[in-house]
């Protein structure tokens, strides 16, 4: 449950975000922090590959989570 509030805090949004707004948040994150941005300095290279870690990992525990993904994968699961 720890994992999952602080994917929140990470991504930004409240417990009330969908699959919309998480997948929306994804692109613009990645053109502000990705790490082939930055090539200049090592030591923020390094940051912003950590940054972009820890935002994807975050978006898929979300995702995964998600009361739409799991309506998704009942009709799946149930055939």
């Amino acid at each position: 449950m720890k994992k999952i509030i602080d994917s929140r805090k990470l991504l930004g949004v409240d417990k009330a975000a969908d699959l919309k707004e998480l997948k929306g948040d994804l692109p613009q994150f990645m053109k502000d922090w990705h790490p082939d941005k930055i090539q200049h300095d090592p030591k923020a290279k390094l940051e912003a590959e950590e940054k972009a870690k820890a935002f994807i990992e975050a978006y898929h525990l979300l995702v995964s989570v998600a009361p739409e993904t799991h309506a998704l994968e009942l009709e799946k699961y149930t055939e």
